[in-house]
């Protein structure tokens, strides 16, 4: 297996981080809003953009991942770099 590239390793871990923090202040709503806390509505307002950045920076490192993987493999189609003849 080929090492990942370094610009999809960065995008993989933006986005486990993102995740961990979202994930976090999902919980610290949670049991904010159970406790009847008067800061519940700062701190959804920080999960719903946690969410909206976590789905930004995992299209980030969909898209880099499958531009990597394209640059390494090639994009699967018949190129003039395969050595395929020309079909009659």
């Amino acid at each position: 297996m080929a090492r990942v590239p370094d610009e999809a390793r960065r995008a993989r871990v933006r986005l486990v981080l993102s995740l961990a923090l979202t994930l976090a202040a999902l919980l610290f709503t949670l049991f904010g809003s159970l406790a009847d806390a008067p800061f519940v509505g700062w701190a959804l307002t920080a999960t719903v953009a946690g969410v909206l950045v976590t789905t930004w920076f995992g299209l980030d490192a969909w898209i880099t991942h499958r531009s990597a993987r394209e640059r390494l493999y090639g994009s699967g189609g018949i190129t003039p770099m395969t050595g395929a003849k020309r079909q009659r």
